[in-house]
């Protein structure tokens, strides 16, 4: 029996915060190293906040968990060092860029991780 498939595109929109973009808007947490540009550029590729987007609308769980994956194959990779406490905060910061960006807004709660890098991490509601 032969099953005929159809493919079918799908296409969605993001938007990618720019390196000035963030830096006016948290310059209390710069984008002014190689490391946190290197980092910079893990959490603002375009698949990976795709990614995020739909894992979000669909369980309600923090970027941070999702980003932890995709910052630690980084960091296996030799692509960026390891995350200093600092650069946690800025991972932190660069996150909320990305949701707020993409008509998410800070839900004022965390979900906790018990293991990683990351301690806890912000949960995001969309805007209607």
């Amino acid at each position: 029996m032969e099953v005929n498939m159809q493919a079918i595109t799908l296409s969605h929109n993001v938007n990618q915060p720019s390196v000035g973009d963030y830096n006016s808007r948290y310059d209390r947490m710069p984008c002014n190293t190689s490391n946190k540009q290197a980092i910079f550029d893990v959490l603002t590729d375009p698949e990976n906040i795709h990614r995020i987007i739909i894992v979000i609308q669909e369980t309600n769980i923090s970027p941070i968990s999702i980003y932890e994956r995709k910052l630690q194959e980084a960091i296996n990779n030799g692509v960026i060092n390891p995350v200093t406490n600092h650069e946690k905060q800025f991972v932190g910061t660069v996150t909320r860029s990305v949701m707020e960006a993409n008509g998410f807004s800070k839900s004022e709660r965390k979900q906790r991780f018990t293991k990683g890098l990351f301690k806890s991490g912000e949960i995001y509601m969309q805007n209607n």
